[in-house]
């Protein structure tokens, strides 16, 4: 059975904010989880492999999952990045540029590409990365259900080989239990023919898509953690394992709207905390007051995130002071909170130094 870091496979998507919160997390977070990457170009540059690079730097000498982003959508075709993440989306030869792309990256464990492919093109994909002795991953995603279904179970299940992982993923919902009934159905359906001891990750995400209710200091509950729980209940597999998304969400596409009222997002275990008031006028520095003199405040974590928070209360400029820097911190605590979930260790950290 393949090895996971303390049971929490974050999905994060090649976007600033969560690799900015990964950055700053401290190593011995770092290794306790393991995160599934979704692959797209990193803002700004003329390669893909920066995107790698960003993975390698911020989640350094580390196993990881690697995934290509569906959502993500090209906004300049003629650019060389794009191009790169374009030809890798390409089925031909058994996806072949994407087995090779993958090949250059020793600590990511690939996730076999399925979309129209047939029982023998996946194996020929499964049996590529076997050759290097290298872990793999099946994703499925409820809101794009294969219709191959049946020929990605067989070519997995083919050799009873137990080396990989297999993701279900959730994506958004309003209500995490909500899903319970199609984890528990997929798991005991679709999925009868995998060995048992392969880990299944069971994801998804219910972080708010609009703000615009909250006003003061407001609690808003989560449930994945009750979800996972659930579907370990309804299920014989032993090794059901906690996935998010870092309490963020799958990209979507960008519409025009208002400039986002500052707020303050503070993430407890199973709770974020949404410190936003627009009555009053409230500032970034002002929900950050707020916020550390409530008594939902622990303060004591000592991670990046937290001092961000706490910066922001006392006025300095190392604060947050962009909508961006709020999610950066926001994603940082949550990952703390969620690697440490049930330790005493969530309630602080041996934080290593770090440089703004």
């Amino acid at each position: 059975m393949i090895p996971l870091t303390n049971d929490y496979v974050p999905t994060l998507a090649i976007r600033p904010c969560e690799m900015k919160g990964l950055e700053f997390l401290d190593d011995a977070a770092k290794n306790r989880m393991t995160p599934c990457f979704l692959l797209a170009p990193w803002v700004n540059t003329h390669a893909l492999e920066r995107a790698m690079d960003k993975i390698e730097n911020v989640f350094p000498n580390r196993h990881y999952f690697l995934d290509l982003d569906p959502d993500y959508q090209p906004t300049n075709p003629e650019a060389p990045s794009q191009q790169e993440w374009a030809q890798l989306m390409e089925p031909d030869n058994d996806y072949a540029n994407w087995v090779a792309f993958v090949k250059n990256y020793k600590h990511a464990w690939p996730v076999i590409q399925t979309q129209g492919q047939d029982r023998p093109q996946i194996r020929k994909q499964i049996e590529a990365m076997q050759a290097t002795g290298r872990r793999y991953c099946m994703r499925i995603t409820k809101n794009a259900f294969p219709d191959n279904i049946g020929d990605i179970i067989a070519a997995f299940a083919e050799d009873g080989a137990a080396d990989y992982v297999i993701i279900l993923e959730g994506g958004w919902t309003e209500n995490p239990l909500g899903l319970a009934s199609w984890f528990g159905g997929t798991i005991t359906g679709v999925l009868t023919q995998i060995d048992a001891q392969v880990p299944i990750v069971v994801s998804c995400t219910s972080i708010p898509k609009d703000y615009m209710q909250y006003k003061g200091l407001e609690k808003v509950p989560f449930s994945n953690r009750e979800l996972v729980q659930q579907v370990g209940r309804q299920s014989n597999r032993s090794p059901i394992i906690y996935g998010d998304w870092g309490s963020t969400r799958p990209r979507e596409v960008r519409r025009g709207g208002r400039k986002p009222l500052e707020r303050i997002d503070y993430p407890t275990s199973s709770t974020w905390y949404i410190a936003r008031n627009k009555d009053e006028k409230w500032t970034f520095k002002k929900a950050a007051k707020k916020l550390v003199s409530s008594d939902v405040w622990n303060g004591k974590l000592g991670v990046w995130g937290e001092r961000m928070i706490m910066d922001t209360d006392q006025g300095l400029e190392t604060g947050i002071d962009t909508y961006q820097k709020n999610i950066a911190s926001r994603v940082n605590i949550h990952l703390h909170q969620q690697a440490y979930y049930g330790s005493e260790s969530a309630k602080f950290s041996t934080e290593d130094d770090w440089e703004d």
